[in-house]
């Protein structure tokens, strides 16, 4: 599996060309309708659970927001699955808190052995493998977890599409060849950093195909990861952001007001039975107040 030392290189590429290109795209889309939930953690007031419509005359005057409690709540979110634990219906959050944690620490073990080819950095091997294994044995367990709940739960097993199983299959995969590699190669620290040596020199290497095999596996994952639905840690973004916590004033003359407008103009290019096709948001509304009129 020499090759897979050039495929390491076209796994980060395609990674960041399509992280840019999806993330510009979110950024590009129409408004989303606001959910407006109060009281939002930007909020000074968010500790009583009030906001800034309590004050006199809230519209002309300057909002401020206290950016590091988004920052915090985004964060708690994305490390701890919060709202996971909290709407924890299925058991599922030991689970998925464990998977997630196996990806990250997956991805830090990794960063962890081309800083000490990098820099010759000896001293954090320690370090290095104490994070591998973690990352290795959480991971399997949360995949492995997830996939046992969504097969055996009639109700999770309903909305659960092919694309989910094969989700977890893969990372399965990708943890699993990683510990039989573990089990099975006296080397298995010693052939990862020969490995990540031969990526950053462009030289292929040849290790054990269980070790090889996890390399692979995890640079196709890389790949998959921007085109498929486990790209949603950066759509979780624009969920907070635009979505539960923009509450920008809709001012007549505004940006928002302008963007609004521009949206109205778009033709609606789906059936039902109120909708007439081809005809803008605008049009609709006219056609609905006329067949009110008449009636």
């Amino acid at each position: 599996m020499a090759f897979s030392v050039y495929l390491a290189w076209l796994a980060v590429v395609v990674f960041v060309f399509m992280a840019v290109y999806r993330f510009a795209k979110f950024n590009s889309m129409p408004l989303h309708l606001r959910w407006e939930l109060y009281p939002l953690p930007l909020e000074p007031k968010h500790h009583y659970g009030g906001s800034f419509m309590e004050e006199l005359d809230y519209v002309g005057k300057p909002r401020h927001h206290i950016r590091i409690n988004g920052i915090l709540d985004m964060a708690s979110e994305v490390f701890l699955l919060k709202k996971v634990k909290e709407y924890n219906r299925y058991g599922m959050w030991p689970f998925s808190f464990a998977m997630h944690w196996g990806i990250y620490l997956l991805v830090v073990w990794v960063l962890l052995m081309v800083v000490e080819n990098l820099f010759n950095w000896g001293a954090i091997e320690p370090l290095t493998n104490v994070v591998g294994i973690i990352a290795l044995f959480l991971g399997a367990f949360g995949s492995l977890g997830l996939l046992l709940k969504r097969v055996s739960n009639e109700e999770l097993a309903e909305y659960t599409a092919p694309v989910d199983y094969f989700n977890l299959l893969f990372m399965l995969a990708i943890f699993c060849a990683g510990i039989i590699a573990l089990f099975t190669g006296p080397l298995f620290y010693a052939e990862g950093r020969y490995y990540i040596a031969g990526v950053l020199s462009f030289q292929p290497v040849t290790v054990s195909f269980w070790l090889g095999l996890h390399f692979l596996l995890f640079e196709l994952f890389v790949i998959y990861m921007p085109f498929s639905k486990l790209f949603h840690y950066v759509a979780k973004y624009f969920t907070f952001d635009k979505v539960f916590w923009d509450d920008i004033l809709n001012i007549k003359g505004s940006a928002v007001d302008k963007r609004i407008t521009s949206q109205l103009g778009y033709k609606l290019n789906w059936l039902g039975p109120h909708i007439v096709p081809d005809k803008t948001w605008v049009e609709e509304v006219e056609i609905v107040d006329a067949r009110d009129v008449k009636k």
